[in-house]
Parts: structure tokens; C-alpha cells; sequence
């Protein structure tokens, strides 16, 4: 019985050594270019963040196909944002994932 109590902490560590969020995010298309990988669209978070983002988003990056063909600079999308986190105690290494996109 004794081990049980001394296994429950580590137990309750690890679950918490991961996070992960997924929703939809406001973005304002910032720019759309091409970098030395291929082409890309700079976005800007239009107001505030959703609450349970692992971090704060002040700037996404996208791929075109992401996005509606015909979106321009100043143009405001809804995309699907997600965040996973592998070490969720020091929030440094969180992926984010951004798309697909549409018009808001």
C-alpha cells in the first residue's frame, strides 16, 4: 500500500509534463511572401488571444494553401490553431500549427 502512495505523485507529475490546445484564432493577413523555403503569409492576431493558449500568439506564419486563393494583405481570417507542448512546465518548446483558414 505504502509503494501505491509513493507512485501516485510521480503519476500526477507526468500527466502534467504535456498540454495541448485547439481552437479558432482571428488573424489580420500582415503580408504575403516568399522566404528561401517557399512562400508564406505573416499574420497578426486581431485582438486578444483565446484563453488556454499555451503562450502567448503575437504573430503566425502560414503556408498560402491554407488560406482562401483570393486573400490579400489587411484581409481577416478564422483559422484553426494548434499547440502541443511535449514539456508543459517550461512552455519553450510548443508547436503551433496554423490552418486551415477562412474569411471571417
Amino acid at each position: 500500500m505504502r509503494k501505491l502512495f509513493l507512485l501516485l505523485p510521480v503519476v500526477l507529475l507526468l500527466g502534467g509534463c504535456s498540454s495541448e490546445w485547439s481552437g479558432e484564432v482571428r488573424f489580420k493577413v500582415r503580408e504575403i511572401g516568399k522566404i528561401s523555403s517557399g512562400p508564406l503569409v505573416a499574420l497578426d492576431v486581431d485582438g486578444d488571444a483565446p484563453e488556454g493558449l499555451t503562450g502567448r500568439i503575437t504573430a503566425e506564419t502560414a503556408t498560402p494553401d491554407q488560406l482562401p486563393a483570393d486573400v490579400k494583405p489587411g484581409d481577416l481570417v478564422v483559422c484553426q490553431v494548434k499547440q502541443h507542448d511535449d514539456n508543459g512546465f517550461d512552455g519553450g518548446n510548443t508547436k503551433t500549427t496554423v490552418g486551415p483558414c477562412r474569411r471571417a
